[in-house]
């Protein structure tokens, strides 16, 4: 037979959820760009190997965030299929190759928003709460 938690355990349970997360991650470009859509490989292309993406004769830039921040925990874990302990290595390891440079970093979803507004070029990911109608929202496919 299984055993059943106690009511209050479950109360504690529910009551943390909405603390653990971001509420809805969004990957973003300016309003002004012309990207709409990327593919999942694509994405992990540019974010793993910081290089640029064609698009049309747009050429897309990464951005991302802090280490501190959830949304680039999400973001990795989500989209990119990497913790962030595998994502440290996998930079570390490039950067003594001398083959690669993770993609410039900002502190928080604001910043990054701050950034998109001023380079139409650049992508980013941000927590929803912070998207306006300075961005556009690119679906992942």
């Amino acid at each position: 037979m299984a055993k059943r938690l106690p009511r209050w355990c479950c109360c504690l349970l529910f009551a943390l959820l909405p603390c653990t997360g971001v509420a809805d991650l969004l990957v973003v470009v300016s309003a002004e760009a012309e990207l709409t859509r990327i593919q999942r490989q694509e994405l992990k292309d540019l974010y793993l190997e910081s290089r640029t993406l064609r698009q049309g004769r747009t050429v897309v830039t990464p951005i991302d965030q802090s280490e501190r921040s959830r949304e680039r925990g999400e973001f990795y874990r989500r989209y990119i299929g990497k913790t962030q302990a595998q994502l440290r290595a996998h930079w570390a390891r490039l950067i003594f190759t001398g083959r690669g440079q993770p993609p410039q970093t900002f502190a928080d979803s604001q910043a990054v928003v701050e950034r998109l507004v001023r380079d139409p070029n650049a992508l980013g990911y941000i927590d929803s709460r912070f998207l306006d109608e300075r961005l556009k929202v690119v679906t992942v496919e």
